[in-house]
């Protein structure tokens, strides 16, 4: 593993930044963190590393936690302290309409990705994404710090792949567990928390991945399709 503030081949997530989170106080607000401003302001942070990895040639990969209305896919979230979130036919089907992207006409080497748990690989396909770009460390922004921020970090630990949250791009209901999440990560990656300005120098010094170049260019990832023969 690298000591860069982006890794070695980074992909970036952006974590449940949807629609129907609160921008002010309550069980889900999502504004506290390591800069001024609130929700807004971390969003406008999120979408300078949005716009660097682009820039970068990064796989970029949008997330949304959603649950059926009928909770038959909520499982031992009913033990959570949060109230009922992210559910199909509500805002949270829409990511925050602050973000640089359109979820109608996605670039190329971007995609959208829902999940069911708080992890991000937790049996979503996540990870045939990351192979096929050939990624070893996770840049990950978005909400909350201290959940799901967290669990997918917690994810690409158990998975070998290194992770590096950007401080400034990510936020939770209370300055407490902002800085309580970040303690974590800390602990489980030491180089797992980089500053914003870090992590944009990093990506304008990075080559590029080749695959996404691959695929800006010509659509796809393989230039060849179609049946297979086998060698006479």
């Amino acid at each position: 593993m690298t000591e860069s503030p982006v890794g070695g081949t980074p992909a970036l997530i952006v974590v449940d930044v949807q629609q129907g989170s609160s921008d002010s106080t309550g069980p889900m607000h999502s504004g506290s963190g390591s800069v001024e401003g609130g929700r807004g302001a971390i969003i406008e942070c999120i979408n300078e590393v949005v716009e660097g990895a682009r820039a970068a040639d990064l796989p970029i990969v949008w997330g949304k936690e959603l649950h059926r209305p009928d909770f038959a896919d909520y499982g031992a979230e009913y033990e959570s302290c949060e109230p009922e979130h992210g559910l199909y036919g509500t805002a949270a089907e829409r990511l925050d309409d602050r973000l640089a992207v359109d979820e109608a006409d996605m670039r190329p080497a971007e995609y959208l990705v829902e999940k069911r748990r708080y992890n991000f690989f937790h049996r979503t396909d996540l990870e045939h994404l990351l192979r096929t770009y050939d990624v070893d460390t996770v840049i990950l922004v978005g909400f909350m710090t201290n959940i799901c921020v967290h669990y997918t970090a917690h994810g690409a630990h158990e998975r070998d792949y290194a992770f590096r949250v950007v401080e400034e791009g990510c936020g939770a209901p209370t300055d407490e567990l902002h800085e309580l999440g970040l303690e974590c990560l800390r602990y489980l990656q030491p180089r797992g928390v980089r500053s914003l300005p870090s992590v944009l120098d990093a990506l304008d010094d990075y080559e590029g991945n080749p695959v996404v170049r691959r695929v800006k260019e010509t659509g796809t990832v393989h230039p060849d399709t179609g049946p297979v023969s086998a060698p006479e």
